[in-house]
Formats: C-alpha cells, sequence, structure tokens
C-alpha cells in the first residue's frame, strides 16, 4: 500500500512539475486577465493550509529540521510558468533581475556545507527548497507590466487577510479555542504572516492617487491583519504591527494631512481601542503566563550558544538541515551535552533518552551559521541589503505617488521581519518564505521600472495634460512617449529614459 501512495505522489508531483507551467504560459499569453488570476491564485494559495499547495517527497516525518523532505510547492511551478510565458513574449532579463547575485551566493555557500553534512541527503533537501523558491520572486517580477497588476496582488492579500481572519473567529467562537493558528502550523507564523501582509495594505490605502474602494478594501485587509494577531495573543507580532502602523501613518503625515488620512488615524485608533478591550483578559493571561525571559530561563539563549560552539568548530558549518542532528544524540553528543547541562543547572533530572530530538535554535541567523557558515551568512544578508536598499531608492524616486508608498510598507515589514529574524526562524518556514519571494519578486519590478525611467500612471497623465495645455496655447513642450508596456533593456527602454531624464 505504500508502494502505491509513493507511486501515486510520484505522478502527481511530474504531472504538476511539468503540466502546470505549460498550463500557466499559456493561460498567462492568451490576455492579461488571466495572467492577473494567475497572480491573484498564488496569493490566494498562501491563506490556505500547506498541505494544499506543496507535496513532499521522501518525507522524513520523525525529522525536527526546517526541511523535513523534497518540497515541491505549487507556487514556483506556476512561477516556472510565467518565467516561460515571459520568455514567449520576448522578455529576456532573467539573468538580469536585480539581487539574484546575492541569492545565488547564499545557495552556492549552502552547497559548500554539504561536505561537513551530518547527513548530506537532508542538506540536498535544503538546497532544494531554498533554491527553487526565489523562482517565486522572478516569476511574480516578469509577470507585472503595469500598477494595475501590482493593485490585482494587493486586492487578493486583502482578501487572504478576511478570509484568515473569518478562519480564526470560527476557531474561538465555535471551536473555544485560545491561541488561533488559523490554517497555520502554529499561532506565531500565522501572526507574522498577518502583519507581513497587512503593512503594506495600510500603506497604500494611505495614499492619495488610488481609487477610494481600493482605499477600503486594503484596510479592511489590514484590520483583519490587526485582528487575526489579537487572535493569535503573539505579543511580538501584536508589537510589530503596532509599530509599523504608527510609523506609516507618521510618515503619510509628512506628505500632507488629508482627510483620507485623518479618517484611518480616527478609524484605526476606534477600532483598535475597542478590539484591544474586548480582547483585555485574554492579553493579559497571556502576558502573565509569560515565563521570565532571563539566560537562565531561555531556551533560546541556550540553543545559540549551541550554534555558536558549530560555528566555532567548523566555520563553513555542520552542514545545511544538519542542526537537528547535531544538537541531539546520539550523533550530536557533544553539542547535547551543552543543554543537558544547562537542564542539570535548573534542577531537571538528565535522562539521556529525552535528547534524542532536540529543538532548533529560534533565531533564523543563528541557524545558518550554524549550518552553513560565514560565507552563506555573508550571502543572505547580502540579498537581504539589497531588498531593503530597493525599498529605500523607491521611496525616494516615487514619493508622489502609490509606489512610494507601496516601497515604505514594504520596506517596513522587510526591516521588522529581518529584525525577527533574530527571534524567530519567521523565513524558513514554506508559507512566511513565500510570501516574502512574492514582495521581494514586486520590488524586483519596481527596481527594474527605476532604472529604466518608468513613469507611474498618474504622472504620465499629468504630463499629457501639460501637453495638451502647451499645445494649445503654443507654447513648447518636451515631447511625451508611451510608458514602455514590457521594460526590458532594449533600445526603445533606453531612447524612453533619456526622454525622462535627458542629462543621462
Amino acid at each position: 500500500m505504500e508502494i502505491v501512495k509513493l507511486l501515486i505522489k510520484v505522478a502527481v508531483i511530474l504531472a504538476g512539475t511539468f503540466g502546470v507551467p505549460l498550463v500557466v504560459a499559456f493561460l498567462a499569453n492568451q490576455n492579461k486577465l488571466w495572467r492577473r488570476v494567475i497572480l491573484c491564485g498564488m496569493v490566494l494559495l498562501l491563506v490556505r493550509p500547506p498541505g494544499n499547495f506543496t507535496l513532499m517527497l521522501y518525507s522524513v516525518d520523525w525529522y525536527r529540521g526546517h526541511t523535513k523532505g523534497f518540497e515541491f510547492n505549487l507556487l514556483w511551478m506556476c512561477g516556472v510558468g510565467l518565467i516561460i510565458a515571459a520568455a514567449m513574449r520576448g522578455r529576456k532579463p532573467l539573468l538580469r533581475l536585480p539581487g539574484l547575485w546575492a541569492y545565488a551566493l547564499y545557495i552556492f555557500a549552502g552547497c559548500l556545507s554539504l561536505v561537513t553534512a551530518f547527513n548530506p541527503l537532508f542538506g540536498v533537501m535544503s538546497v532544494w527548497k531554498f533554491g527553487m523558491i526565489i523562482i517565486i520572486a522572478m516569476g511574480v517580477c516578469l509577470a507585472i507590466e503595469d500598477e494595475e497588476d501590482i493593485h490585482w496582488i494587493l486586492r487578493a492579500f486583502a482578501a487572504a487577510l478576511v478570509i484568515n481572519v473569518l478562519v480564526c473567529i470560527k476557531m474561538r467562537y465555535l471551536e473555544g479555542r485560545y491561541q488561533i493558528p488559523a490554517w497555520f502550523e502554529h499561532q506565531n507564523p500565522m501572526a507574522m504572516w498577518c502583519y507581513f501582509v497587512g503593512l503594506p495594505l495600510l500603506a497604500v490605502s494611505l495614499a492619495k492617487d488610488i481609487r477610494f474602494r481600493d482605499s477600503l478594501w486594503y484596510f479592511v485587509g489590514f484590520g483583519a491583519a490587526g485582528l487575526s494577531i489579537i487572535f493569535s495573543v503573539s505579543r511580538a507580532s501584536l508589537a510589530a504591527i503596532g509599530a509599523g502602523a504608527i510609523f506609516l501613518l507618521g510618515a503619510s503625515f509628512l506628505r500632507g494631512i488629508t482627510p483620507k488620512r485623518m479618517g484611518v488615524l480616527v478609524l484605526m485608533g476606534s477600532a483598535g481601542s475597542i478590539v484591544l478591550l474586548l480582547a483585555m483578559d485574554t492579553l493579559v493571561n497571556r502576558f502573565e503566563s509569560s515565563e521570565d525571559t532571563g539566560p537562565e530561563n531561555d531556551l533560546r539563549w541556550i540553543l545559540n550558544q549551541q550554534s555558536r560552539a558549530m560555528l566555532d568548530d567548523s566555520p563553513v558549518g555542520i552542514g545545511w538541515n544538519s542542526f537537528g542532528i547535531a544538537n541531539s544524540r546520539p550523533d550530536g553528543a557533544k553539542y547535547s551535552k551543552l543543554l543537558e547541562a544547562w537542564n542539570a543547572n535548573r534542577g531537571h533530572t538528565i535522562v539521556a533518552e529525552h535528547y534524542y530530538a532536540n529543538p532548533l535554535t529560534e533565531s533564523h541567523y543563528w541557524l545558518i551559521l550554524a549550518e552553513t557558515g560565514y560565507l552563506a551568512f555573508a550571502g543572505f544578508i547580502l540579498f537581504e541589503l539589497c531588498t531593503i536598499y530597493w525599498c529605500v531608492r523607491g521611496v525616494w524616486h516615487y514619493r508622489k505617488s502609490m509606489l512610494g508608498f507601496l516601497c515604505l510598507g514594504i520596506g517596513v515589514i522587510f526591516a521588522i521581519t529581518y529584525l525577527h529574524s533574530q527571534l524567530e526562524r519567521v523565513l524558513t518556514q514554506t508559507k512566511n518564505m513565500s510570501t516574502w519571494m512574492v514582495f521581494v519578486g514586486v520590488m524586483m519590478r519596481i527596481e527594474l521600472w527605476r532604472r529604466q525611467g518608468y513613469l507611474p500612471a498618474t504622472w504620465d497623465g499629468k504630463r499629457r495634460q501639460l501637453q495638451a495645455t502647451a499645445t494649445a496655447s503654443n507654447q513648447p513642450h518636451a515631447p511625451v512617449r508611451r510608458r514602455p508596456r514590457f521594460l526590458d533593456t532594449t533600445a526603445r527602454d533606453e531612447n524612453f529614459a533619456r526622454d525622462v531624464n535627458p542629462k543621462q
């Protein structure tokens, strides 16, 4: 029976790996509506349970590592299809997409760690998972052609958050659960996903150059994110979304005080106060039940000490995805003794059998350092810095348009998430990492637009109005070219960029 299940799984994986990209490529090249539907479908899959869009081949259920098998992800299959569709349309910037060199360094260094891996097969699983996930960002980047495509993605994210909060309400009031995970493995990843998606929606809702119905829908999505986090009772995520919202609202007032922004301030303050009052008992119980987080009582501290010891012993790491073996008995008795001594000092009786499946360090950065060493850590940090750089440049370049607000919102979630990664393995879980890659793809496209002199729709409209005014009054005016539809490095785009910035 197990062989039959395996054969069925292999057949489904082969059909998906070779069939889904071809279908996606065909539909994406039919018309822009199909392409936008595919992008929205990828986003809406993220709110579903991971088993709805992932399938694991050679799954090792007993292992506590961050990857338990060869993961096949429907989102990166769609990404492959979008890349094929872009190639069929004549777009060829695959190797010129920004930031890929840093991510390639991260993957290359991870491959080097396989030489010292406790279990090389587990390391290959991680190379496969983290190597293929970047395809989501590449596909999203190549599929976006204009600002309306981005709005479709944001509307889908708002819908996903509304679905998520409805699931939370069902679990809380119909099932009587306390810390709500929704369709996630745990409540903490759910809460992190909510602030990661909700804050960019709040930022865009504050822009002046979008329709009121879109602004309202984005704000509803942000409200659903905040309510979901309260249901999760996650203290760190609650602080993250609160601090991020205050920062975004304050930054929007620097661009001027408008009735919309004042309304958002009043509505956010009123709704937040009401919800917090209703959930006050739950939050108080959560804070009172928390243990002392000093080193003598914090499990994260001793796990980081295990990571430090592994890095000291091997600067190239102990092998990707090998932490769960290296810090546990019997193979990792050397590092397991650190945890055992810590527990002994706290008065616990040490039983060797209890240390055969020790937990992983919660810090994503210490996990990278311990498993893959300094080189992979440098590649990962460089990639994070690239994404922050794109956001900063985008905020300044598009500061008078919706794109500037979007870059600000994405920059805030990137910064918060990268800081949060010191405490939680935020970007190793499939759903959160896939969501990260969708936003990375959006920022890749905006960075390419900035480099190629792309004008937002509102700016282009103003230029056309100025042209009409100048023509009516017989005044000279600068030539106005159509905004490029496919922004590749072609002679047409170089000419367009020169028209926008004559100094080039």
